[in-house]
Protein backbone atom coordinates (compact mmCIF):
# COMPACT_ATOMS: atom_id res chain seq x y z
CA UNK A 1 0.00 0.00 0.00
CA UNK A 2 1.05 3.38 -1.02
CA UNK A 3 1.09 6.06 1.34
CA UNK A 4 2.16 9.87 1.00
CA UNK A 5 4.54 11.56 2.57
CA UNK A 6 1.52 13.62 4.92
CA UNK A 7 0.94 10.28 6.11
CA UNK A 8 3.89 8.83 6.65
CA UNK A 9 4.81 12.49 8.71
CA UNK A 10 1.65 11.59 10.71
CA UNK A 11 2.61 8.62 11.52
CA UNK A 12 6.18 9.58 12.43
CA UNK A 13 4.77 12.62 14.44
CA UNK A 14 2.75 10.57 16.77
CA UNK A 15 5.31 11.44 19.08
CA UNK A 16 5.47 15.04 20.20
CA UNK A 17 9.85 15.07 20.50
CA UNK A 18 9.49 13.60 16.85
CA UNK A 19 7.02 16.21 15.69
CA UNK A 20 9.44 18.92 17.25
CA UNK A 21 12.93 17.29 15.19
CA UNK A 22 10.78 17.20 12.04
CA UNK A 23 9.40 20.55 12.18
CA UNK A 24 12.66 22.36 13.09
CA UNK A 25 14.19 20.52 9.88
CA UNK A 26 14.85 22.73 7.40
CA UNK A 27 12.96 22.06 3.40
CA UNK A 28 16.91 20.57 2.02
CA UNK A 29 18.89 18.45 4.43
CA UNK A 30 22.30 18.14 3.89
CA UNK A 31 24.64 15.27 5.49
CA UNK A 32 24.25 17.48 8.86
CA UNK A 33 20.79 17.47 9.14
CA UNK A 34 20.84 13.48 8.41
CA UNK A 35 23.46 12.64 10.98
CA UNK A 36 21.70 14.61 13.57
CA UNK A 37 18.41 13.01 12.76
CA UNK A 38 19.16 9.48 12.69
CA UNK A 39 21.61 10.06 15.31
CA UNK A 40 25.01 7.86 13.73
CA UNK A 41 28.43 8.57 13.36
CA UNK A 42 28.92 10.55 10.07
CA UNK A 43 30.98 7.50 8.60
CA UNK A 44 27.92 5.37 9.01
CA UNK A 45 25.33 7.81 7.60
CA UNK A 46 27.62 8.72 4.18
CA UNK A 47 28.12 4.53 3.41
CA UNK A 48 23.79 5.10 4.23
CA UNK A 49 23.57 8.05 1.47
CA UNK A 50 25.91 6.21 -0.86
CA UNK A 51 23.03 4.00 -1.82
CA UNK A 52 21.09 3.22 -5.02
CA UNK A 53 17.77 3.83 -2.66
CA UNK A 54 18.82 6.69 -0.67
CA UNK A 55 16.74 10.07 -2.45
CA UNK A 56 20.08 12.45 -2.74
CA UNK A 57 20.17 15.01 -5.68
CA UNK A 58 24.09 15.89 -6.59
CA UNK A 59 25.13 19.67 -5.92
CA UNK A 60 28.62 19.02 -6.34
CA UNK A 61 31.44 16.58 -6.42
CA UNK A 62 31.00 15.76 -3.00
CA UNK A 63 27.92 17.21 -1.47
CA UNK A 64 24.48 16.43 -1.61
CA UNK A 65 20.70 17.49 -0.29
CA UNK A 66 18.02 15.63 0.13
CA UNK A 67 14.57 16.90 -0.01
CA UNK A 68 12.81 16.67 3.22
CA UNK A 69 9.58 14.63 2.07
CA UNK A 70 11.94 12.18 0.31
CA UNK A 71 13.72 11.76 3.52
CA UNK A 72 10.93 11.08 5.44
CA UNK A 73 9.48 8.37 3.10
CA UNK A 74 12.86 6.66 3.02
CA UNK A 75 13.32 6.84 6.80
CA UNK A 76 9.61 5.45 7.37
CA UNK A 77 10.51 2.86 4.45
CA UNK A 78 14.03 2.17 5.85
CA UNK A 79 14.01 2.76 9.57
CA UNK A 80 10.74 3.54 11.44
CA UNK A 81 8.96 0.74 9.63
CA UNK A 82 11.50 -1.52 7.45
CA UNK A 83 9.47 -3.86 5.46
CA UNK A 84 10.47 -7.89 6.01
Amino acid sequence: MEMSVDQIKEIICSDSDMKETIDAMPPNLSLKHIIRFLGMPESTVYKITRQPSFPKLDVGISSFIVPRPLFLYWYYQHCFFPST
